[in-house]
């Protein structure tokens, strides 16, 4: 029973059960003898018939903490209840006046505000006649039990939402009785159970849902955990309702009882099928990047050794020209191959880093075609192949980037060319419908099995080679061409009969039917015939042999050279000397390419000068650098010598 204070007076008053957390039998209302009366914990008041106030013991003061309990004689007991609870009050009251008796339960704060829950009883007390002389209320302080009771529902709510944000299934199981009980819905739908299904014991468990491969660790794992501290966990597969496996796991510990350990084990259980496929793509992932790098390494090699056996000849001197003139086709056929290794890793770069900007137009598929199939040409040629192109009548009209769309084709006739025996033979085919304009490779080369076709786009991914790597290169084209068609809004796909029955593969690119059409195919115009007018060329580079070859071979052309080393040189250079063209290296100490080309800009005796940069840095934001610095061409080392060759020839 509770009261609130106000001037003396108490003006409310309720009841509650005692502290401890385990709450004894309720009260019952027998006669109560003085012994007893002042002996009980609980809160005893004795009431008259009309339901005034007469006595409280003296664990009910202390309870409500009533330090002078003669104020309230005489008071309505059920006046000095919430206001709330008095229609409750008065009907507990009735019913002891009538020899019955009444039960509730109810907050109500102590005499100095303290808040507290009670159950109360409210029975008659007899007199001779058998009538009702008395009333016994008896009030028991259940605020700790109840508070028990919210904080448990509380951490069950808590318990509820983890592990419905974790998607874990919950289980309980008894090592005594051998019996696993499941606990939420989730362990339902992951073992594919109806919710009225039996308790089962750990054997059954096994023989009905593990795969059995995994039953024997399971069976192992079952008897370390009752043989040991009892902790439980297993990770191993299941087959689902649907027949298809997934991955499952337990976790059990034991379950606290009052601070002790029990042997009944609480867990979880958790679907890790998606985990399991991500680490083993992972794996894999892993496994590929492994034979990538080898090879990377073979790949690089290769071309090196030839490279290195021509330099060591050529250092013996005293050969004909016939000799030397194959020794440099050797040297040159094997840069260009190093070259494409390198260009094919920085693309794959620039194209998966979402760096590289398409630069569309209108185009007609057709003469992308045409200058792929000219790229491609001496690869199909040399290998023996019989290349069939099947052309519609009409413009497959795209927006696309020309030089991005030769390439994609490109990739493909070469993939193509690589994965079919000498002789075999290609067909090259662009259909067109109303929304789309599809161009599809097919071979009958060595094909692929389906898991490959399905990952044959990812990075570094390549059909299985012997040493011999007759098929050469990185197992980037493919991926390189995924990553450009999907810029260009479009999709790609493969399909094989199996190892044998060839390949095909198809582009598919969004068709472009709003009236414009497309340009027709600029090709570079050809070099003109005849000796180009001799030059006065400075060449800046601080590699000192990359800047002596190139002297070498533009002198050998027919043109004046002037080789520096530092931007400072080249700047003392200029104020005594007048240049037609500068090839300048951007990455010069002390002051870089771009800023030698700003001066060289700026100065009477160079700023009207061709000004080409000749550099390893070649993403689209070198570039631009380049050309806000005043270079009129950026040239990407090893350089291109038939485009410089065009450039100078160029140079009125």
């Amino acid at each position: 029973m509770g009261m609130l204070v106000e001037k003396n007076r108490f003006t409310t008053m309720s009841d509650f059960p005692p502290t401890s957390s385990v709450v004894p039998p309720a009260p019952t209302a027998p006669d109560i003898g003085p012994a007893m009366y002042e002996s009980s914990p609980d809160c005893v008041k004795v009431l008259d018939n009309g339901g005034n106030l007469l006595s409280m013991n003296r664990n009910g003061r202390c309870a409500m903490e009533i330090d002078d309990f003669s104020p309230l004689v005489g008071l309505p007991w059920a006046s000095l209840w919430p206001a709330e609870m008095v229609a409750t009050v008065l009907t507990a009251l009735a019913a002891a006046r009538s020899g019955g008796s009444g039960r509730f339960e109810a907050f109500c704060p102590t005499a100095k505000g303290t808040p507290k829950w009670w159950e109360v009883i409210v029975a008659p007390i007899l007199g001779a006649d058998g009538r009702t002389e008395r009333i016994l209320a008896i009030s028991r302080d259940v605020t700790g039990a109840r508070q028990a009771g919210e904080a448990l529902q509380h951490s069950a709510e808590r318990l509820e939402l983890a592990t419905e944000a974790a998607d874990l299934g919950l289980w309980t199981w008894d090592p005594v009785s051998d019996q696993v009980t499941w606990d939420n819905q989730r362990t339902y739908d992951i073992l594919g159970l109806a919710p009225s299904a039996q308790p089962v014991n750990a054997a059954r468990f096994a023989a009905d849902f593990l795969h059995p491969d995994d039953v024997e660790r399971f069976g192992q794992a079952v008897a370390a955990s009752v043989a040991g501290d009892l902790r439980f966990q297993f990770e191993g597969r299941m087959r689902d309702k649907n027949g298809a496996l997934r991955w499952i796991e337990l976790y059990g510990r034991p379950q606290d009882s009052d601070g002790q350990p029990s042997t009944t084990l609480v867990g979880t259980i958790a679907d890790i099928t998606a985990r399991k496929l991500a680490e083993d793509k992972l794996r894999d992932a892993d496994r590929r990047k492994d034979e990538f790098l080898a090879m990377l390494a073979h790949e690089l090699r290769n071309p090196l050794a030839p490279i290195g056996a021509a330099a060591e000849l050529l250092k013996l001197g005293k050969f004909d020209e016939a000799r030397v003139r194959k020794t440099s086709e050797i040297i040159s056929r094997q840069v260009s191959h190093m070259t494409h290794l390198v260009n094919d890793l920085l693309d794959v770069s620039r194209v998966t880093g979402g760096v590289v900007k398409l630069d569309t137009a209108p185009l007609d598929l057709r003469d992308i075609v045409a200058d792929a199939v000219e790229q491609s040409g001496p690869l199909i040629r040399g290998r023996g192949h019989k290349l069939c192109i099947h052309l519609p009548p009409d413009a497959g009209t795209v927006l696309g980037d020309a030089k991005r769309l030769v390439q994609i084709v490109g990739n493909l006739l070469n993939n193509a060319a690589k994965y079919t025996p000498d002789g075999g033979k290609i067909d090259l085919r662009i259909a067109i419908d109303d929304e789309r304009v599809t161009l599809s490779v097919a071979d009958n080369g060595i094909g692929m099995e389906h898991q490959l076709a399905c990952r044959v786009f990812d990075l570094f991914s390549q059909a299985e080679h012997t040493s011999d790597r007759t098929a050469g290169g990185l197992g980037l084209g493919l991926a390189l061409v995924k990553s450009l068609v999907e810029m260009h809004g479009g999709s790609v796909s493969c399909a094989s009969g199996g190892t044998g029955a060839g390949s095909t593969f198809s582009v598919s690119l969004p068709r472009l039917r709003d009236g414009r059409e497309a340009p027709l195919a600029v090709h570079a115009p050809e070099r003109l015939a005849g000796q180009a007018r001799t030059l006065d060329i400075l060449v800046v580079d601080d590699n000192v042999d990359a800047a002596a070859m190139l002297a070498m071979l533009l002198e050998a052309s027919g043109h004046r050279m002037t080789v520096e080393h530092s931007a400072r040189d080249a700047l003392a250079r200029i104020e005594t000397a007048r240049f037609d063209v500068c090839l300048l290296d951007i990455g010069l100490p002390e002051m870089d390419g771009n800023a030698l080309a700003a001066r060289l800009r700026s100065h009477p005796h160079t700023r009207n000068a061709l000004l080409v940069a000749i550099t390893g840095y070649g993403q689209e934001s070198d570039r631009q650098r380049s050309q806000a610095a005043g270079f009129d061409q950026h040239m990407v080392k090893p350089v291109d010598t038939g485009r410089l060759m065009d450039v100078l020839a160029e140079v009125v």
